[in-house]
């Protein structure tokens, strides 16, 4: 195999859902963040981390409008895709690539290097069948915050559980690490094609998080560490802190 050349099954393809009925934020995925959708942020930060192509699943003719007015390709998904990962099935079906990456279309600070994390982590252990990323959870606002979602982790990174409840709970103020979930997903092909077949499990309906259906079935879900400050638009108040954070970092009051 030449130097440089992928090996067969570790091409990575990275799909944005991008859903325009969303119930908290309809139509978030295009609100204007620094004259830009947020769905754009996403998908310039995919194709900075030039981890393979970068496809927008989207459930809307105006989000398909929007992703192809600035460039990018976009797959309209069927209505009865019922969640995220329906929908990133479905856009990918006819593809090659063995690993999917799965980018929320709401998150518009991703950096580029936590995607290629995302992308290395699976192909570099070949025992995990799905991988994501958190980042440390030091602030105890956020900790009790059911709406951040906390991870617990085994030492090699494997995920134990996700859960909006302040995880692991410190009695006697013991040392474990706390960590804040991103949204973003790695699959193998094959443990995507067995997840999407899956019904909700009792714990997914429970916390109402969807990666906790593959925790149930025994699925391997590694998690990178990286250093990042989450930034997830699901209410329009969380579009008003986008932007006081972008003008932040453009140095502007």
């Amino acid at each position: 195999m030449k130097r440089g050349k992928t090996r067969p099954g570790l091409a990575a393809c990275i799909v944005i859902p991008a859903r325009y009925a969303s119930t908290r934020f309809p139509a978030k995925v295009l609100a204007k963040l620094g004259g830009r959708p947020v769905v754009q942020w996403c998908w310039e930060a995919a194709v900075a981390a030039r981890v393979g192509p970068v496809i927008v699943a989207a459930d809307d003719e105006r989000v398909r409008r929007t992703v192809e007015a600035f460039g990018g390709t976009a797959v309209m998904t069927p209505p009865s895709c019922a969640s995220g990962s329906d929908r990133v099935h479905w856009a990918s079906r006819r593809r090659s690539e063995g690993l999917i990456i799965n980018l929320q279309g709401d998150m518009p600070f991703i950096k580029p290097s936590t995607i290629r994390r995302v992308a290395r982590l699976l192909r570099s252990r070949p025992r995990a069948q799905m991988a994501t990323a958190v980042t440390p959870l030091r602030d105890e606002i956020r900790g009790q915050d059911p709406n951040v979602v906390k991870a617990a982790l085994a030492r090699d990174g494997r995920a134990l559980y996700f859960s909006r409840a302040a995880i692991p709970h410190r009695r006697d103020n013991g040392p474990a690490a706390r960590f804040e979930h991103l949204g973003i997903y790695g699959f193998r092909r094959q443990a995507l094609e067995r997840f999407v077949r899956l019904k909700p499990s009792p714990l997914e309906r429970c916390e109402q998080l969807e990666q906790l259906r593959a925790l149930e079935d025994g699925m391997a879900i590694h998690a990178a560490v990286v250093d990042e400050a989450p930034v997830a638009i699901d209410t329009p108040a969380d579009l008003t802190r986008a932007e006081r954070l972008l003008k932040k970092m453009r140095g502007r009051p």
